[in-house]
């Protein structure tokens, strides 16, 4: 496999100049369990980025699920699963969604992107490259809770974003999913993010009860976002497969995400090889 993934490596850079790859801002975006928002998350992040003036790409690698596109009332001709037969490029069946973003969509039910044969690889590294070249994010939807596949995604990520509300099913699924991660690599960042919240002091109860039990379990700390307040106009934009901050750009989730997006913008990881560190990780990682 270490063979194989190298060969792929080295095909893909004869494809484009070293200096010019891999600039990308890589983060996963999950949550321990579905039905908590993580994909308005993942959408009203990406727009909040783009309207700062960051480019955005967004993969949607929620195979099970695939939704982003639908939220956004986009209306994909071809997806991923084209791509990995050879049938498209990335470029032909990449979106221009709102505020300038870019959505590379999935297709539900098709095989996991770790699980990809050589060639499927090889052309996915290629476009993801390219994309890479012009974006300065690279968001990843992932799917919920801690199936292998979803794992190794956001092993490879250079910093994870994991989304919960307050409910207690969801809370306990979170630390579930912050235990996996640190067993498997302690130093990854993490970022906590309450959504739904109905107030901030619910917010910071449920915060500070996530960070009580990674404290004393795992002996670490959670980096903290802070909270999307419950809002009765996100869900009426997705009602209308708008995103909300295109939609009501003065909302309180909306103020909420662009919040949100400029403490990330400001706060940069160490790693700086975004994308080049993605695919060394998925492609070597364990499952």
């Amino acid at each position: 496999m270490t063979d194989q993934a190298s060969r792929l490596r080295a095909m893909a850079r004869q494809q484009v100049p070293e200096a010019t790859l891999f600039s990308s801002r890589v983060m996963a975006i999950t949550s321990g369990k579905g039905g908590v928002g993580k994909t308005n998350v993942v959408a009203g992040l990406a727009m909040s980025l783009a309207q700062m003036g960051q480019r955005v790409a967004v993969l949607d690698a929620d195979f099970g699920l695939a939704n982003l596109d639908i939220l956004l009332g986009l209306s994909p001709t071809h997806t991923l699963e084209h791509v990995l037969r050879g049938e498209k490029v990335l470029e032909e069946i990449i979106l221009d969604g709102p505020m300038g973003i870019r959505v590379i969509p999935a297709s539900s039910g098709i095989q996991e992107l770790t699980r990809l044969d050589t060639s499927a690889e090889l052309r996915l590294i290629q476009g993801l490259q390219r994309v890479s070249e012009t974006t300065d994010w690279m968001l990843i939807d992932t799917a919920a809770g801690i199936h292998d596949s979803v794992i190794k995604l956001l092993l490879a990520a250079q910093e994870v974003l994991l989304v919960t509300t307050p409910e207690p099913t969801s809370l306990v699924d979170a630390y579930a999913m912050v235990k996996v991660i640190h067993l498997r690599d302690p130093q990854k960042p993490i970022w906590l993010l309450i959504n739904n919240a109905q107030s901030e002091d619910e917010a910071e109860e449920t915060i500070e009860q996530l960070q009580a039990a990674t404290r004393r379990f795992l002996d670490r700390e959670l980096k903290v976002l802070g909270m999307v307040p419950a809002d009765a106009c996100l869900l009426q934009s997705v009602r209308e497969q708008r995103g909300v901050v295109e939609r009501f750009p003065r909302s309180p989730s909306t103020l909420a995400f662009r919040q949100i997006a400029d403490q990330l913008k400001k706060k940069v990881p160490l790693q700086k090889d975004g994308f080049a560190s993605f695919w060394k990780q998925l492609s070597l990682g364990e499952s």
